[in-house]
């Protein structure tokens, strides 16, 4: 530590960028020792430009490191580095101190916490990929233990804004699932003391150990998790506990994997065969002869139950809320862009019933589900609840505001059974959206599923629930035309409900909207023809896409099988040929051999004439009158079901 006024930390603190660079050209000595001197409060210029998240004055100061030769590593009087304190910094903070050719990834400080034991449990951004896969680059320890013994993974479920996310790259970078505190407390220890149901089953499937006993308490997870009160928990690790002491007793311990993978419990063993062998990739003739012996005694103990569907909620997870976004993107904060502002205006706004801005710090982050142009969309918890996170791109234009402002000034004047529920807004660090979390992911998502058997209950249910929630949009004041109305944008919640959702094309139909409202926006296959002739967007453009949905349900249920709009015209190769053949030439997608009723709904709904389509209550009172008349006669209706070839 240094007695005298270190003038570089001077500059740097009132972040003078000129007054910087006059100082490091000063001579070698002098800059190395500006660079190396901490004030009496263990501030270096280097961890000032970090804290303050300065990148201009952070590459300067790099750039003299490199100059002069001098050891970024060097420590204030506790022991941290720089690094040590870059990971609670932005994204780009972090990813060019990592990027320093001189960074130290395993140096500890007097805790021996490495900088990676801060990141997991301090950083708090989504994108916590990127600058781990920096670290993963520079040969991180990712197993290292700190005078605790607690190793980053167990750091990581103590963070509060991102644990599961990563938890899991930690998993995937091989970290030891099983290394003990000197307490001889497991992560699973940590994730049951929580009570983090999600924690555990991730680490449960892991191959975390259920078996040990912690010094502190003096009990097994299982039995932590039944003093704890968390019985659902006690419960789940119950399973693997009666799984492994099974697995033990017939010598099979080298499968635990194969048996978690596929989630083979006690209760459902007696339904093992063949099939589920090979998918359990289980290939040695004498063990699998061993497993069919061994299990065949539990088909009486343990019925078989339905597993058909266990997976059904969380299938394709991925993409669940992918269709909110378009494209690929990587996300960062902006370098330039101003949300100090946002906050008040967007109090400003008109046509809101309740404002909701939220911290970041209370919302968390537990899983990535898509990217694209406009951002990356996250499941998330939010006081308790599911929701879904859609963090918008970097805001550096004006008209990227504007928008966002348009987009939460939609959302929060709606409310709605048959709308996605928007709890509020974040608007910094990162401008989100949160919403609630549709489980099953996106209709579109749900009629691509070819084990879900979708016959004409459903398919009222979803098209009536579908145009209540445009029937809501339509009904609004002042009305609100959606303009960007698929499949793809319609929500469905684990009780099967359809909600709208994805206002971001959204527009109040006022007259300060006019010229956008003419703009040709949403997927061109549900596009209304008149769009094309740059006539004004009207909620009779979301009754076209209404039409198209209907055809795409309908479709599905005759065929047993999704087929996409306009598919079976093998010429048209782009959305913009598309518009163009139902704009000019009146084309329209094959109709499906249903109930002519059902077909005459669906052909005034895209009819080329905006004035001849149904409004909302006219399909809502039609739809009524189809599904009466397919109750009085289901056997003639069921008739019109191709059922597909068993081996398709």
């Amino acid at each position: 530590m240094s007695d005298n006024v270190n003038e570089l930390l001077v500059v740097v603190e009132q972040k003078d960028v000129s007054k910087v660079k006059k100082l490091l050209k000063s001579g070698k000595t002098k800059v190395t020792k500006m660079l190396t001197s901490f004030d009496n409060y263990g501030t270096s210029p280097l961890t000032s430009a970090i804290k303050n998240n300065q990148e201009d004055i952070l590459e300067m100061l790099l750039n003299a490191f490199r100059d002069t030769k001098t050891d970024i590593n060097i420590k204030d009087k506790n022991g941290y580095t720089a690094l040590h304190q870059a990971v609670a910094a932005n994204d780009q903070i972090l990813m060019r101190l990592l990027q320093h050719e001189g960074i130290n990834v395993d140096v500890c400080n007097d805790d021996k916490n490495t900088p990676l034991h801060y990141f997991c449990q301090n950083f708090r951004s989504p994108n916590c990929q990127d600058p781990f896969q920096i670290f993963l680059s520079k040969h991180v320890s990712v197993n290292a233990q700190n005078k605790n013994g607690e190793t980053p993974l167990h750091k990581a479920i103590f963070n509060n804004s991102i644990r599961l996310l990563m938890v899991n790259q930690l998993l995937e970078a091989h970290a030891d699932v099983n290394l003990l505190t000197f307490n001889q407390e497991s992560p699973l220890h940590y994730a049951v003391y929580l009570g983090r149901a999600d924690l555990v089953n991730v680490l449960l499937k892991a191959g975390a150990d259920v078996t040990v006993v912690g010094t502190s308490k003096k009990k097994r997870p299982y039995e932590l998790a039944v003093q704890e009160g968390h019985k659902e928990m006690a419960n789940s690790i119950k399973k693997y506990e009666d799984l492994f002491a099974w697995l033990q007793e017939h010598g099979l311990e080298q499968y635990k994997k194969n048996f978690v993978q596929e989630e083979m419990f006690i209760d459902v063993l007696g339904d093992i065969d063949e099939t589920i062998l090979n998918k359990m990739q289980i290939t040695a003739a004498g063990h699998r002869l061993k497993i069919l012996k061994a299990t065949a005694s539990l088909k009486k103990q343990h019925p078989a139950t339905s597993t058909t569907t266990t997976s059904t909620s969380t299938t394709s997870t991925s993409s669940t809320h992918s269709h909110l976004l378009d494209g690929d993107l990587d996300f960062r904060v902006s370098d330039t862009a101003d949300y100090s502002g946002l906050k008040d205006s967007l109090q400003q706004l008109k046509h809101i019933t309740e404002l909701n801005i939220i911290e970041d710090g209370e919302i968390e982050y537990t899983e990535k589900l898509g990217a694209g142009a406009s951002g990356k969309v996250y499941k998330g918890l939010y006081k308790g609840k599911a929701i879904a996170i859609k963090v918008l791109k970097s805001m550096s234009e004006e008209k990227d505001i504007e928008e966002f402002k348009k987009e939460f000034q939609i959302m929060s004047a709606i409310r709605s059974k048959y709308v996605v529920h928007f709890y509020g807004a974040v608007v910094e660090p990162r401008p989100s959206m949160v919403m609630e979390h549709c489980a099953k992911g996106s209709l579109y998502h749900v009629m691509n599923n070819d084990r879900l058997d979708i016959g004409w209950e459903k398919l009222f249910k979803f098209a009536t629930e579908m145009v209540r929630g445009i029937e809501c949009l339509h009904g609004w004041n002042p009305q609100i035309v959606h303009r960007d109305l698929k499949s793809l944008n319609l929500l469905v919640n684990d009780k099967w409900e359809v909600k709208v959702c994805d206002f971001g094309l959204s527009r109040f139909n006022t007259g300060s909207n006019m010229e956008t409202l003419a703009k040709m926006r949403g997927t061109l296959a549900f596009c209304a023809p008149e769009i094309y002739f740059n006539e004004q967007f009207s909620t009779k453009c979301d009754v076209y896409s209404i039409g198209i949905i209907l055809w795409e349900l309908v479709t599905r249920v005759v065929h047993s099988r999704y087929e996409r709009p306009f598919s079976e015209f093998s010429n048209l190769h782009h959305d913009y040929q598309i518009i163009i053949q139902t704009a000019k030439k009146g084309l329209r997608p094959t109709m499906p051999d249903c109930p002519p009723k059902f077909a005459q709904l669906i052909k005034e709904c895209w009819d080329g004439q905006p004035d001849k389509r149904p409004n909302c209550a006219a399909i809502l009172k039609r739809l009524a009158e189809l599904e009466f008349d397919f109750n009085a006669h289901q056997d003639l209706w069921n008739k019109c079901i191709k059922k597909l070839p068993a081996n398709e």
